[in-house]
Formats: C-alpha cells, structure tokens, sequence
C-alpha cells in the first residue's frame, strides 16, 4: 500500500455520529444521534457521550465515523494522545510516544465511555465520501474539539512494527492501514484499508 496512514484499532460500539446544530433542542444543544453498524440507533447507549459530542462540533452539521469504548479514557492523571505535546494536529511526528490510553481489557465500570472520531464523511452539508482520506484527517480535527468524552483518533506514517509495538502494549490488537489517498466507501471492504495484528512482523 502506498503511502498509508496508521491509526491504532479500535475496539467497542462501531457508529456512524450524525450531528446537526441546526436542530437545536430546548437545552440550546445540538443533536446528536448514534447509528450502529447494523442499523440499530443507539443514541441511549451511554446519554453522556452523545452530549459531549453534540457540544464538541464545530459546524452546523456532521456524520463522522468512530467508536464508543472506554480504550480512549483511563483514570489518574495524563492527556489522551490525540492532545498529546509531540502532534502536529493529530499526526504523530516523533517515534515512541506512548499512547495514554487504557488496555482492552473487558472494561472497567469506573472508566468513562467515550466517542472516538476515525473518519469523517460529512460536514456543513457537504458529503465529503470523494475527498482523500488525509484531507477528512484534516478537516475532522479542525471541526471536532477533543474532550473528556470526545477524542479523535491519532494517526502516524511507517515504519508501523514500533507502533504495533508501542500500541499492543497499551492494549489495542494492531493497527489500522489506510492509504492517505483514498476514498470513503460505504457499506463495503476496500482494498485501500488493511488490518495488521500485533503479531505481525513489518
């Protein structure tokens, strides 16, 4: 694969976000509804992500793809990576920075749910399925305010076995390869996008 993006693979509730200012409830919020990947809406699931995210979007409207789970949060102090100190935006520009997210480990009843934004495939009424995969990266961090329930995803450039490494030590399976180049296709494997386990050895 050419050119690919690396971001770590994220485990819990699979979503399409869709959010919309424009509908302004009563509270002054916008709403925000989650759709699970078999069509389910789960918006109820976990009432506080779903709020935190209506409040975190910076346009008037949105559909971003992403996950619930509680691997993006952790009690104790630290910051989640995709604020972390060493980012250029969210993309991760020196080698070894350690996650500061929790190990996949079946979940802790003391550990906050929270939204992790992987994609994003519409904004301001414009779908955004054509544009490549690097510049969604873009747009995404600078309509999506990162919070306490509301991360988004980081991504990094090859060589990918140190970040399999760092990644797999902080709980998460592998990774996720994606070309910077490609496009959004819903409802479909492509072949731009590929998996690799913390087994592999790249």
């Amino acid at each position: 694969m050419a050119n690919p993006l690396i971001e770590p693979m994220w485990e819990g509730l699979h979503v399409l976000a869709h959010v919309e200012a424009a509908d302004r409830s009563i509270s002054g919020e916008a709403t925000c509804v989650l759709i699970a990947s078999d069509g389910e809406d789960v918006s109820d699931v976990e009432p506080a992500v779903t709020s935190a995210l209506a409040r975190a979007l910076q346009a008037s409207d949105a559909i971003l793809d992403g996950y619930v789970t509680d691997q993006a949060t952790r009690r104790g102090e630290g910051i989640s990576l995709a604020a972390a100190p060493r980012t250029r935006g969210n993309f991760i520009t020196g080698m070894r920075v350690e996650p500061d997210v929790a190990p996949a480990d079946g979940g802790d009843p003391d550990r906050p749910l929270a939204f992790v934004a992987i994609d994003l495939l519409r904004v301001d009424g414009q779908d955004l399925f054509d544009v490549p995969l690097l510049e969604r990266k873009r747009i995404l961090d600078s309509v999506l305010e990162p919070r306490e329930r509301v991360r988004v995803s980081p991504y990094t450039q090859p060589p990918l076995k140190p970040w399999l490494d760092s990644w797999r030590a902080s709980g998460f399976r592998g990774a996720t390869l994606k070309a910077a180049n490609s496009r959004y296709v819903p409802g479909r494997e492509t072949d731009d996008w590929t998996d690799a386990l913390a087994s592999d050895r790249r």
